[in-house]
């Protein structure tokens, strides 16, 4: 699968868990297969700092963009 294929797929909000230091919400594809989840870190008990993602595919979790969309080239949908 390329990029240009990935902007194509659609991913629906499955969940959000809000927790003492940090909120995450998590994402899938239609066919289950691939999915990211956004984690923002709390700065303090009001304010909210950076946000990361991490990416899956099947039950392999990639904590960067790079290595996701390397190994994206030889998942077939």
């Amino acid at each position: 699968m390329t990029e240009e294929e990935l902007k194509k797929v659609k991913f629906t909000f499955v969940a959000h868990m809000a927790m003492a230091d940090e909120h995450t919400s998590t994402y899938v594809s239609e066919d289950g297969r691939l999915g990211f989840c956004d984690h923002t870190l709390k700065k303090n008990e009001y304010e909210f700092g950076r946000t990361y993602r991490h990416f899956r595919i099947d039950d392999k979790i990639y904590k960067s963009y790079k290595k996701f969309v390397e190994a994206l080239k030889d998942f077939e949908p």
